[in-house]
């Protein structure tokens, strides 16, 4: 058997854990989806087990029970899996479904320690607490990408909930920095949300979008931006995932695909779960191209890295965006980026996936409109930061005038997806100065000048015609002075 090494930040992670297990008996970890959650969990319980301690690890679906079994036994140890059609042999370490696990408390041995895969679940009443309940005096350490529920209230135990403390592991731009996760570019459409009467208007239930009424509102693919044609230009031939409303619009989505001459399927939890295995492994092969999901691959799935995501589903959770998103991050040799084509308006209600993001157990309060102002260039459409006086996609210069036109909105693309950028706040080196960033047509003194540039940097073809342009707006304004 291989040895498993863990990367330093993993190994800092749990260094972190057992210093808060010596003050704390419920502790939640945060680590973005792609950074090697489930390793770490084997690191655990591999620990946990050479001290003697009982173990069971815990979570929600037979893809997940599958997965953590695979990794307690890749570091060297056999569990039981306390799940329907499954013998309980009285090992050290148990993997179980929640499910199953709460029909049989008073079968099973008490456990030192409980880790909970996926802890945003975790809500006092619902078979997570039961469990954690039945077993007070277990250690607890949960797993998320995502520390809070849909409302926005949080996992400590001051907002109702069983945590104690809260580790942080690294953010996801610092890993996007150093390599270890994709760098994602999304393309989404402002007009999807609808806090300024644009968009449809979608219901809530229980906090969350009404699926079926959503389905509806975003079933047509030509609603916002087709997306079959936005998956051509931005993706193909790499790989997607399609997370959409329910199984008929998840139908409806691969059937568009197919008809496109893409190779396309279908996934929900009524696939049966080897056609489900089958099907996700396709993504790796390229047998399947495109997979459309409804509620099945959002989260703990184990799937090969795919070139992208494409949101058809709007949801009103931060979490539930953030676990898309992350199923496209997974990096690849000769994967420079993960695109994700957003047609439902999610990267402006909750932000980029590198955003920087203020985790705590308190929770916040729920997100409303707008998270990221942005403006559209009137050269390649991309989406940029309201404040910037370049595009970052094709180099134009906006002038006073583009500018307030475009706070007005006047400069818009109908049903096109459009690139969104933002200002990920990476962690500085220590002890390094930043390098002093110029204006791109610096140093260009004629028009040949800034052609040249444009070619050597590869800008859209026009930027020095606008550059030059520019300057001499500004040049007659100064004579005029």
């Amino acid at each position: 058997m291989v040895p498993i090494v863990l990367r330093d930040y993993q190994q800092q992670l749990l260094a972190e854990l057992r210093a808060a297990l010596k003050a704390h008996r419920r502790v939640c970890a945060v680590m973005p989806t792609g950074a090697g959650k489930g390793q770490t969990i084997g690191a655990i319980v591999q620990g946990a087990a050479g001290k003697g301690r009982r173990v069971l690890v815990l979570a929600h679906r037979a893809e997940l029970i599958d997965q953590l079994t695979g990794t307690v036994r890749a570091w060297g140890l056999e569990p039981d899996v306390i799940a329907p059609g499954h013998q309980l042999l009285g090992r050290q370490v148990a993997v179980g479904s929640v499910q199953t696990v709460v029909r049989r408390l008073k079968r099973l041995p008490a456990p030192d320690l409980i880790i909970q895969d996926e802890a945003h679940h975790l809500v006092a009443g619902n078979a997570w607490g039961r469990v954690i309940n039945a077993w007070p005096e277990a250690h607890l350490i949960g797993k998320t990408a995502t520390p809070e529920r849909l409302d926005g209230k949080g996992l400590g135990v001051e907002a109702g909930g069983y945590f104690e403390a809260l580790v942080l592991g690294p953010s996801a731009a610092w890993l996007v920095e150093q390599g270890w996760l994709a760098r994602p570019k999304v393309f989404s459409w402002p007009g999807a949300n609808n806090s300024k009467g644009q968009g449809p208007e979608l219901r809530r239930r229980m906090g969350e979008f009404d699926l079926e009424q959503a389905a509806r509102a975003f079933g047509d693919r030509t609603a916002i931006g087709d997306a079959v044609s936005h998956y051509r230009r931005r993706l193909h031939p790499g790989t997607a995932i399609c997370f959409c409303c329910t199984i008929e619009h998840a139908e409806q989505m691969a059937a568009a695909f197919r008809s496109a001459g893409i190779r396309a399927a279908m996934v929900s939890g009524g696939t049966p779960a080897e056609e489900r295995k089958r099907l996700i492994a396709g993504l790796g092969t390229g047998e399947v191209e495109v997979l459309s999901s409804c509620m099945i691959i959002s989260e703990g799935t184990d799937i090969p890295s795919v070139g992208g995501a494409i949101l058809m589903r709007p949801t009103a959770s931060l979490s539930l965006y953030l676990q898309m998103v992350g199923r496209a991050l997974r990096p690849a040799p000769g994967k420079q980026e993960a695109v994700i084509l957003d047609h439902v308006g999610n990267a402006h209600r909750h932000g980029l996936p590198t955003d920087e993001r203020d985790w705590n157990l308190a929770g916040r309060r729920r997100r409303e409109g707008v998270s990221i102002p942005i403006k559209d260039c009137p050269v390649c459409f991309c989406s940029c930061p309201s404040a910037a006086q370049v595009c970052p996609d094709c180099g134009h210069l906006f002038l006073t005038d583009e500018r307030d036109e475009l706070r007005r909105g006047v400069l818009q693309l109908e049903g096109e997806l459009v690139e969104v950028t933002g200002a990920a706040r990476h962690r500085p080196k220590p002890k390094q100065q930043q390098p002093r960033r110029t204006h791109p047509a610096a140093g260009c003194r004629t028009f040949e000048e800034l052609l040249q540039r444009e070619q050597e940097r590869g800008y859209k073809p026009g930027w020095a015609r606008h550059a030059w342009a520019a300057r001499q707006r500004t040049t007659a304004r100064s004579s005029t002075l």
